[in-house]
């Protein structure tokens, strides 16, 4: 029985234990956990504290330069002949000799054609005949005349009288004098179509078309050609009123240039006045500009018709600042980079837009950093990073 007995209470303790031994275990574990997260914890170093640096956006820049030398105007015109005409001849006949031909050209007073002058040289000698035969007559009028004035002078008692000038033959002198003019005059006519059967060149010119062959036969006023001058050649180019300011006229060199082939030819050019009217399509001012020898060079010719561009070289440029185009803000300001890397605002005034630059005064400094980029959010005094062309 008492055997027994302790082995029922030895079991009995052992269960407690066991159940006591469940429920330390887990406090154990959480308990050192713990312990050890805050281990880590303490042993975790504290970050610093750091202050966010405005760096600023990336422009682009260019320096502020000083405009020198004349204004640069560039246009653009049509080549047009200085002078253009229609040849006609101002007698009718057969044509006998021919030397026109399209392109070809000739000097002032070379012969182009001429007509067979047979006719009127057989006109001119009847035209002779007559101005013998009308000094003929005014002889024997003159004698006449003579003869009836002596006779008056002779008769007696013509004291108080005056002598009919019939009577003195002072009508049909007269008359005899105005016919040979007459045929004097029409002895010129004859020998003047003569002349004007041999058809000579007015100008130094060129053939643009003709329509002349031997043989052919043509009449008075007839159109048988077209000639140009070839001595000189005409381009009228428009100019706004902003460029007209800046030509002078006495002073203004003009070179003239066109491109074929990959070659760029060039005249020099004469500004010879603006005319009296504007451009009808872009109501701009008209100059005149006049290049000499125009065909100096047959294979690089400066014929009508022909596109060209013109530079003129105007006034000297004073008191201005060259600037990008990217760089003017709302065609009155620009964006500066200032030496602290912020953004300055500069009023400026356009004196002079050109091809690649615009010129400027004002409120802006010659070697200043102008921004050519946009800038977002634009403020003075915001700070700014100059872009580097290096920068990959």
């Amino acid at each position: 029985m008492n055997d027994d007995g302790q082995l029922i209470e030895k079991e009995v303790t052992d269960d407690k234990g066991t159940a006591r031994l469940k429920w330390l275990l887990p406090v154990v574990i959480i308990a050192v956990g713990g312990a050890a997260m805050g281990g880590m914890i303490l042993a975790k170093k504290v970050p610093e504290r750091t202050v966010a640096v405005e760096r600023g956006q990336f422009v682009e820049t260019t320096p502020v330069v000083r405009a020198e030398g004349r204004a640069h105007i560039v246009t653009h015109g049509t080549v047009t002949p200085f002078q253009q005409m229609d040849l006609v001849p101002r007698v009718s006949g057969y044509v006998a000799m021919d030397n026109l031909e399209a392109g070809q050209s000739f000097e002032k007073g070379a012969v182009l054609f001429t007509i067979d002058a047979e006719d009127y040289r057989l006109a001119a000698i009847k035209a002779k005949a007559q101005v013998v035969q009308a000094e003929l007559s005014l002889e024997e009028i003159r004698s006449k005349a003579a003869s009836a004035r002596l006779e008056w002078e002779r008769m007696p008692g013509r004291e108080g009288m005056t002598p009919s000038p019939l009577l003195l033959y002072e009508p049909q002198l007269a008359a005899a004098e105005a016919q040979l003019e007459g045929a004097k005059a029409d002895l010129s006519a004859r020998r003047l179509d003569i002349r004007r059967c041999t058809v000579k060149a007015p100008f130094d010119c060129r053939v643009l078309a003709e329509t002349v062959a031997p043989g052919q036969f043509v009449s008075q006023g007839m159109k048988v050609a077209s000639l140009l001058a070839s001595s000189r050649m005409d381009m009228v180019v428009p100019v706004t009123a902003e460029e007209l300011f800046w030509v002078e006229m006495d002073r203004a060199e003009v070179t003239v240039k066109t491109r074929a082939g990959g070659e760029t030819f060039t005249w020099q050019g004469t500004l010879v006045r603006r005319l009296a009217d504007v451009d009808a399509d872009g109501r701009m001012a008209k100059l005149l500009v006049r290049v000499t020898d125009p065909y100096g060079n047959e294979a690089r010719a400066l014929v009508p018709n022909m596109y060209v561009e013109v530079d003129i070289l105007g006034r000297e440029i004073e008191n201005a600042l060259a600037i990008p185009f990217e760089a003017l803000v709302d065609g009155r300001q620009v964006y500066v980079l200032s030496p602290e890397k912020t953004l300055d605002v500069r009023d400026v005034r356009v004196v002079r837009r050109q091809k690649e630059q615009v010129l400027v005064s004002g409120d802006l400094a010659e070697g200043e950093l102008a921004i050519t980029s946009g800038v977002a959010g634009a403020a003075p005094g915001m700070k700014l990073r100059q872009w580097e062309a290096s920068r990959p």
